[in-house]
């Protein structure tokens, strides 16, 4: 997988990630955590757009990981 791939991967990994924390109504407890993702999202997609994949990579592993850790402390995962 190249890097580009591996962007594309993780592009949509945390669009899923934020869309479950969004179905478990986790968004309305932690509001200030989903804009911190989106907005890592949204970062992530301008490098992907730049074609600067591994920043675009680790801008969407962050948000991913500040997600997961909220599921995780949250018995969702």
């Amino acid at each position: 997988m190249d890097e580009k791939e591996r962007a594309e991967k993780d592009l949509r990994k945390l669009e899923g990630i934020i869309s479950e924390f969004k179905e478990l109504g986790l968004d309305k407890r932690f509001p200030s955590v989903l804009e911190w993702a989106e907005n890592y999202l949204s970062d992530a997609r301008h490098f992907f757009e730049k074609n600067d994949y591994f920043t675009s990579f680790g801008a969407a592993n962050y948000a991913y990981g500040i997600i997961d850790g909220i599921l995780i402390a949250e018995g969702r995962k």
